[in-house]
């Protein structure tokens, strides 16, 4: 799948583990060097009930990532833990957003 980030455009992909080695400490990671979005498939041993859900959170996060390096917030910023993007921020981002939508659909503001 392709998406448009601001004219850039980025590359989803869903892998396993074994594809892909940085899927061992994360569930997903946005590549900005070469636009790529990857996304973790569940594991067969996956607990979560609803794994659709939860891949969609990720990929939402993932791309705010995207949009936050396309916007030209990435290399330079800083935060009080370390260089890069907040990730609490993002997170919140991520799980708000289909409020926020719905929100300002309501108010006619798109």
């Amino acid at each position: 799948m392709k998406v448009n980030i601001l004219g850039a455009e980025y590359t989803i992909l869903e892998r396993s583990i074994e594809e892909d080695a940085l899927l061992n400490n994360m569930d997903g990671y946005c590549d900005k060097s070469i636009r790529l979005i990857v996304i973790s498939k569940p594991s067969p041993d996956a607990t979560l009930g609803d794994f659709d859900w939860y891949r969609k959170k990720i990929l939402r996060h993932e791309i705010i990532h995207a949009f936050l390096f396309e916007s030209g917030i990435g290399d330079g910023y800083q935060s009080a833990e370390r260089y890069g993007h907040d990730e609490t921020m993002v997170d919140w981002f991520a799980a708000q957003f289909p409020k926020m939508i719905k929100a300002f659909e309501a108010a006619g503001c798109l």
